[in-house]
């Protein structure tokens, strides 16, 4: 059986994701201090904010961006999302299987808003990539 090429192992995106984890992601996750201002930037603003009536729209800070960025460039296997279970009251947690078809894996834990359903999974994310890189 012939090995895999660089190309069929997608080898250039997981070398230079990994390279800028390590770089410019972990450095910010691995200080306990800016980790932890980081939760909370994104505790109180999980999504971004839209500007509403004359006011700008509130972004993330560019650490957190990046971070962000990060956990958005994951593959679907394994990935977060989440899902509503009672519109505008009930959320939980899912996990993909990365496979076309397969249902998601819905966690028990219900969230009472989409914010509080998305800094769960950050910090989920968060943890993993300690965990990962540790």
């Amino acid at each position: 059986m012939a090995r895999k090429t660089g190309v069929q192992e997608n080898r250039s995106h997981s070398q230079t994701d990994d390279f800028i984890t390590r770089t410019h992601v972990l450095p910010l996750l691995t200080n306990k201090k800016k980790r932890q201002e980081l939760i909370e930037e994104h505790r109180l603003n999980p999504i971004g904010l839209p500007g509403q009536g004359g006011h700008p729209a509130s972004r993330h800070s560019a650490d957190l961006a990046r971070v962000i960025d990060k956990f958005r460039r994951q593959g679907m296997e394994g990935k977060y999302v989440r899902i509503c279970v009672v519109p505008h009251t009930g959320y939980k947690i899912g996990i993909t299987s990365g496979i076309r078809g397969v249902p998601v894996k819905i966690l028990s834990k219900i969230y009472e808003s989409e914010d509080a359903c998305e800094h769960a999974i950050f910090k989920k994310r968060v943890k993993d990539i300690l965990e990962k890189y540790s």
